[in-house]
């Protein structure tokens, strides 16, 4: 599997924002150097269909191929429990769909593939691929604690898991106590390098949505990330200190992801819709609808949508 050349990332908050920017910036890429010739996405959970898990160049994939490739991996899957006299080898939910957009990835001629852990790092579904591109860790917090333990230390300990020997590995500014955890799994794995990211000075002129520092420390991983891929990829890829490709900035401007931090209007109403699930995350999209709604409601003779 090495050939689809995996982006993989782990975190607590901001991985799958960071994995949805990098696809974006690789599909536009994609659009005027023909390279990659495919760009996947595996992301969970979805929002309204399944298929919004498995992406190729920004687009989940159709009806018909979810059902195609659904049904090749199940009958696989039953020949090899027959074979080995066992009544079923099918893995859970999200393993099954982790197998799957593997197998849609290598069928369907993908080779750069951005892959959202699930949970945790070491022990997830998504970590068998020996050789990924690069590996990126976004903010850590806690969460999952029933599985990846209490403190900030234990969970890091999985999250960092992802990183590989000799593939270089990124990671944003973290507290103290996450960041050495990282940096002793990364000697531990043998990395080949380890970047301690700071927001990147590029972004300035670019709009990030939403104008965050917490999305354009997101926006900073992704260009790292995506940097680091296409210099395997592209042999004419330079990175430049000082401005960012135009398949970059339109990448970064014009991703979708619905449901975090989205900004929805109805008419005369304003929908502010993010999906936040843990402490740290809900009081970052809090935050977030502060700096977003204060000039329009807090100012009476102003006009204002209502909202929800």
């Amino acid at each position: 599997m090495d050939k689809l050349n995996v982006i993989h990332v782990a975190g607590t908050k901001g991985k799958g924002s960071t994995c949805a920017l990098v696809a974006s910036i690789l599909s536009e890429y994609r659009k005027s150097h023909a390279i990659p010739r495919n760009v996947g996405l595996f992301t969970s959970p979805h929002l309204i269909a399944v298929r919004e898990r498995i992406r190729i160049n920004s687009v989940p994939i159709s009806k018909d191929m979810f059902a195609k490739y659904f049904f090749e991996v199940w009958d696989m899957l039953d020949v090899a429990a027959a074979s080995s006299g066992l009544s079923s080898l099918k893995p859970v939910y999200f393993r099954y769909l982790t197998l799957m957009s593997y197998h849609v990835f290598l069928r369907e001629d993908v080779d750069a593939a951005v892959y959202e852990v699930g949970m945790g790092g070491e022990f997830d579904s998504t970590n068998i691929v020996d050789h990924p591109a690069v590996t990126g860790i976004s903010t850590l917090g806690i969460d999952h604690v029933a599985v990846l333990g209490k403190t900030i230390e234990e969970i890091a300990w999985h999250k960092a898991g992802i990183q590989k020997e000799e593939v270089p590995s990124f990671t944003v500014k973290q507290i103290p106590a996450a960041l050495n955890m990282i940096q002793e799994r990364a000697k531990e794995k043998k990395v080949e390098s380890l970047t301690i990211l700071e927001q990147d000075p590029r972004l300035q002129t670019v709009r990030i949505r939403p104008n965050a520092d917490f999305q354009r420390l997101n926006a900073t991983l992704a260009v790292a990330l995506a940097e680091t891929a296409l210099q395997k990829l592209d042999s004419t890829f330079e990175v430049h200190p000082t401005s960012l490709p135009e398949a970059f900035v339109n990448g970064l401007e014009n991703v979708v992801w619905r449901g975090r931090c989205e900004v929805k209007k109805e008419g005369h109403v304003t929908w502010y819709l993010d999906g936040a699930h843990t402490q740290d995350s809900i009081a970052i999209a809090a935050k977030w609808f502060g700096d977003e709604s204060f000039e329009k409601y807090v100012n009476p003779t102003s006009h204002s949508p209502t909202s929800h």
